[in-house]
């Protein structure tokens, strides 16, 4: 019996079924041909992380250890043998220490997920030793039996080479946004909600003492460095604008380290998050000192114009009135004058009319006054009585003077005259004590006027350098105001320097007294302690005759029989003269208007000797009545009389306008007379 199972190894034929083999080599050339397949891909793979300059990594999370390609190797200027075998620590060796703490953070994160990729920027020492930047991406190819991460495979790439291409275009575009910054007239800044302030430019020369350097970063105390009396005004703003979104411009000043004021123009804008919640201030500080000083000296010398035009407008004024208070004053001192002249001393209206006329000369100079003052009319430099200038400047300002404000007098009377011109030495007086006034216009106090004669040969005062040797007339303007120290005392006589408002003065009072003096010959100075007021000291050379006053003139009989055409608009005045010309013995053809006067003269021209005109008459004034008569007949004499005379030019010979004599009104008989006498003596034979 065969025992041979035809299954068993015995029975078996030891050659492979045909059907087999073919399936064997079927098999293998398969795999052949996905190893062909995986090796093609694995150089296109690398062929393709290699354009893109990325390489291949692949971390065993238990061993530490990571391999790596030839390309990952290259992105750090290394080749891979140079590694050895790559371990984690290495890994972070490469990495730069700043980087280590937001990797350590974002593997940790990435290996707790479920799920996701690890894209991790970072940079890495390259061989040469700079610092480079790639970025590291993966995922997990493999978890242990508790679902943890084993194998990590990824890549990495090199950004700088991405980066270089965009290097140029970035580097002009970042060097356009930076010249556009550096250009802004201002600082860019960022008040954060807790309030404090980051430059976020470079910081102007206006800033750069109030900056400090914080971490490289220039901060400022916003409120600290702006002028106390403008902190109020931008605090409200602050609020206002933690209120709700808004913009605001502010200007206002602050106050330099050096203690000088910068103005500054504030554009702000309020932020706020998505929730409404206050986030900071944006904006933009420049600087406008140099604008705000055009403007207010704009502002002043606007101020200044409108002052000028209104001193010219009161001038004006004021010499419309003085020619008709003249004219009021004509018949009165006329009247009173003959009245006086017609009664003797014991009848009882000889004090009546004497009283009359003196109240009418008190009048007459009040006139006087208004027209210097106004600068109306200037005379020459004549022998002046500064007792008497100051007499009438006080009379002048006392009505303008507060209670508060006392006015002392220290005059000796014996002082002698001064050769001066009378309406700039009133102006002196006036300037000097308006000068004490206003630097005790809020406290009150005593103004003093002091006046003495002085001999530079006994020693000059201690406050006055040098006094050629003479007699001097020393006047002293002192007050108990504000008073000055030194640096303001060395500059109050520069023209246009002044420490009052505009509104109280321009800077031109102190200049135009010290340029009167000097031109008086004389010397001017001042001493002041601040808190306990000034003293203004004057001399002037003094002159041998002491009294100003013009002789009274002796009423004349007239010398000559003449007929006289008289022509002025006022009918009391035209009544007066014709009184006073006929009681002269002259005869008097007395008209009222210009016009009909110079026709009477073209009808009669040979019938006058003498004509005596008004100056301010309508139509026609008596310059014009002049030249026009002249035209008829070149040699008749003219006699010019005005309450006014700024019309006419004081440096121009009386002769060039045709005019041989001036008379001021209100006139007096013996002027008239006199006037009349000398006139017709230089046209006629005796």
């Amino acid at each position: 019996m065969d025992s041979h199972h035809p299954d068993s190894p015995a029975g078996a034929d030891s050659r492979m079924p045909e059907g087999g083999i073919v399936a064997l080599e079927k098999k293998i050339a398969m795999l052949e041909s996905r190893a062909a397949i995986a090796e093609q891909r694995a150089e296109a793979l690398d062929t393709a992380l290699e354009s893109a300059r990325a390489g291949f990594w692949e971390w065993e999370v238990e061993s530490g250890t990571i391999r790596i390609d030839r390309q990952w190797a290259n992105i750090t200027g290394h080749g891979p043998a140079e590694f050895g075998a790559m371990t984690i620590e290495k890994w972070r060796e490469l990495c730069h220490p700043d980087d280590l703490g937001l990797v350590a953070s974002s593997m940790d994160e990435f290996l707790d997920a479920a799920e996701g990729a690890l894209d991790l920027e970072l940079r890495v020492r390259h061989k040469s030793g700079e610092w480079i930047r790639v970025v590291d991406r993966g995922k997990i190819t493999r978890r242990d039996r508790n679902g943890k991460p084993s194998q990590l495979t990824g890549s990495r790439q090199a950004l700088d080479a991405q980066r270089d291409k965009c290097k140029p275009d970035a580097k002009k575009a970042q060097e356009e946004l930076q010249a556009l910054i550096d250009n802004i007239p201002g600082a860019m800044y960022h008040i954060d909600a807790a309030g404090q302030t980051i430059i976020r430019t470079k910081p102007p020369e206006f800033l750069k003492a109030l900056a400090s350097e914080h971490h490289g970063t220039p901060l400022f105390n916003t409120l600290s460095m702006i002028h106390h009396d403008d902190r109020h005004m931008v605090a409200g703003a602050y609020s206002k604008l933690r209120e709700a979104p808004q913009s605001r411009t502010l200007v206002y000043r602050i106050a330099t380290p050096e203690g000088g004021v910068r103005w500054i123009e504030d554009h702000m804008r309020s932020l706020f998050s998505d929730d409404g919640l206050f986030s900071g201030i944006d904006g933009l500080l420049c600087e406008i000192t140099d604008r705000i000083t055009s403007l207010e000296e704009a502002r002043q010398l606007e101020a200044q114009l409108r002052k000028s035009q209104r001193l010219e407008t009161i001038g004006t004024l004021a010499g419309g009135i003085a020619h008709d208070f003249n004219n009021i004053l004509t018949p009165i001192l006329g009247y009173s004058e003959m009245g006086l002249a017609g009664i003797g001393e014991d009848d009882p209206m000889h004090e009546y009319f004497a009283e009359i006329m003196q109240a009418a000369e008190r009048a007459q100079k009040l006139v006087g006054q208004i027209l210097t003052f106004s600068r109306a009319e200037e005379g020459k430099a004549a022998s002046v009585s500064i007792q008497e200038i100051i007499d009438e400047a006080i009379q002048l300002l006392r009505p303008s003077l507060p209670s508060t404000i006392t006015i002392e007098e220290h005059i000796d009377n014996s002082c002698r005259n001064v050769l001066a011109d009378p309406t700039q030495m009133h102006q002196v007086v006036v300037n000097l004590c308006t000068n004490a006034f206003h630097a005790m216009e809020q406290t009150g106090g005593v103004l003093k006027i002091g006046l003495r004669e002085i001999s530079a040969e006994n020693g000059a005062p201690s406050v006055v350098p040098k006094l050629p040797d003479g007699n001097y007339i020393e006047l002293t303007v002192s007050d108990t105001g504000t008073g000055m120290d030194e640096p303001t005392i060395e500059r109050i006589f520069e023209p246009f320097f002044t420490t009052k408002s505009i509104e109280k003065g321009t800077g031109l009072g102190l200049s135009v007294v010290h340029g009167i003096v000097t031109a008086a010959n004389g010397q001017l100075s001042a001493e002041s302690d601040p808190g306990k007021g000034s003293t203004f000291h004057v001399w002037l050379p003094v002159v041998e005759n002491k009294s100003s006053n013009s002789p009274e003139e002796k009423l004349q009989p007239a010398k000559y029989t003449a007929n006289v055409l008289f022509v002025d608009d006022e009918p009391a005045a035209v009544q007066m003269v014709t009184i006073m010309m006929t009681k002269l013995g002259y005869n008097i053809r007395a008209e009222k208007s210009p016009v009909e006067a110079l026709n009477l003269f073209r009808e009669q021209a040979n019938q006058f000797d003498l004509v005596i005109t008004d100056l301010t008459m309508p139509d026609m004034t008596g310059i014009q009545l002049t030249s026009e008569i002249h035209k008829i007949s070149p040699s008749i004499p003219v006699i010019l009389m005005t309450g006014y005379g700024k019309i006419i030019d004081h440096d121009t010979p009386l002769k060039h306008y045709g005019i041989n004599r001036l008379l001021k009104k209100p006139v007096k008989l013996a002027q008239l007379a006199s006037a009349v006498n000398e006139v017709l003596s230089s046209t006629k034979s005796p």
